[in-house]
């Protein structure tokens, strides 16, 4: 009796450690599943995270867009502080647009710090700064990232740049010839502006190395993205664009 109950006991251990292992092969099994699963998907997941977020901002609640009693208005500057999207996009066009039928020879200064956006959004404005008469001068103050170095560059007056300001411009496009595909012309646009309206080096282009390449406003000025460094506040000076 004593033999078979310890018979029994070793099988059911024996039993038990093999179901535990073959748990484990499939949890590891799972997890590298998992893993491969989600390095194939990640530029889906960030698309879909980036239209979810995108979405919520559209979906907010509508705002007055700006008063004309606006101090910053009267003084003909405006401020891009938010990633570019279609709100921020929406606000600034909205206010270049305002500020260009109220003296369309006056010009206007566009300040800029953001850690970047969308390409399409950051078009609405460029776009905008383009079909108005008024001058627009950009101004890159605290981090003019990506979608922001491209607005910067494509000013219709002067671009400024503090002398603290950290510019960065991706070089992380898809690479597509197709025709007719949307990677082509958004890239093909994206370059057209940045060799229109600065001397980046040549070895920058095509902009498909996945880089994400940072200046000083020193480097920005020689590579011709800003015309002018504005030095530390100066209470004696007055400050270039001001009016």
């Amino acid at each position: 009796m004593i033999e078979s109950s310890t018979r029994d006991r070793s099988a059911i251990l024996v039993t038990a450690l093999v179901i535990l292992g073959a748990l484990c092969v499939i949890q590891t099994c799972g997890l590298i599943w998992i893993l491969f699963s989600y390095a194939r998907t990640t530029d889906q997941l960030s698309d879909t995270l980036g239209d979810f977020l995108d979405a919520q901002i559209d979906a907010g609640p509508e705002v007055p867009l700006f008063s004309s009693e606006d101090p910053l208005l009267q003084a003909r500057k405006v401020l891009l502080f938010h990633d570019v999207n279609s709100r921020t996009a929406k606000d600034v066009s909205a206010r270049l647009m305002y500020l260009n039928a109220t003296d369309p020879d006056a010009p206007i200064d566009l300040y800029i710090s953001t850690q970047g956006g969308w390409t399409d959004n950051a078009f609405t404005i460029i776009d905008t700064m383009r079909v108005i008469s008024a001058p627009v001068n950009t101004w890159a103050i605290g981090g003019c990232y990506s979608a922001g170095a491209l607005i910067l560059a494509a000013a219709t007056g002067r671009r400024y740049a503090t002398e603290d300001t950290v510019l960065m411009i991706h070089t992380n496009l898809e690479d597509s010839r197709d025709a007719y595909s949307f990677p082509r012309l958004a890239r093909e646009r994206y370059e057209r502006v940045y060799r229109e309206t600065t001397h980046l080096p040549e070895n920058w282009y095509p902009m498909t190395d996945d880089q994400s390449r940072y200046l000083n406003p020193q480097e920005a000025l020689e590579f011709h993205l800003v015309d002018e460094v504005v030095p530390m506040w100066d209470d004696s000076k007055t400050l270039p664009g001001s009016r």
